[in-house]
């Protein structure tokens, strides 16, 4: 499958070849005439139109590590009974298989790649009472067939809020 950048190169070459200046291939394109030229140039001299592979330190975060981290982090997830976790035990994990240290901002970056969203953690209220909460769920599961709005009018009528 040709890419959008490879077709604009190929349309680049094909207005070339039917006689048309730089200028007016950047302008019929929308593009910068040194971007024109660029290309015209290259495709004289190599013939090719694809991207140059470059050279460069592969990452030791492969993505046999990631799989690795990843199922780690939902093993500790759903043994800890705990949804989420932090970007600090993610760095630990990270360090553990490349033997790197990354900062936490590239910590996100990671997560990001793997598809794992930041959740800011909240914490629970101080005054948070178990019981209170269960009688209410218990309260509103009983309620539930009636409507939400004759349930507040019956709560508002008690209330005498008139």
């Amino acid at each position: 499958m040709i890419s959008g950048k490879e077709k604009e190169r190929q349309l680049i070459i094909k207005l070339y070849n039917e006689k048309k200046t730089c200028r007016g291939i950047a302008s019929t394109l929308g593009t910068s005439k040194s971007k024109a030229s660029y290309w015209i140039n290259r495709y004289k001299k190599t013939g090719i139109l694809t991207d140059i592979p470059r050279s460069g330190r592969p990452t030791k975060l492969n993505q046999k590590k990631l799989d690795n981290i990843y199922t780690t982090l939902r093993e500790e997830e759903s043994k800890n009974n705990r949804s989420g976790f932090s970007s600090k035990r993610v760095s630990e994990l990270i360090e553990k298989a490349t033997g790197k240290k990354y900062t936490l901002r590239h910590v996100r970056r990671v997560l990001e790649k793997m598809n794992i969203g930041l959740i800011t953690p909240r914490v629970s209220h101080i005054r948070k009472d178990e019981k209170k909460i269960k009688q209410f769920k218990k309260d509103f599961k009983k309620n539930s067939t009636e409507s939400m709005w004759t349930t507040y009018l019956s709560h508002s009528t008690k209330l005498d809020l008139g």
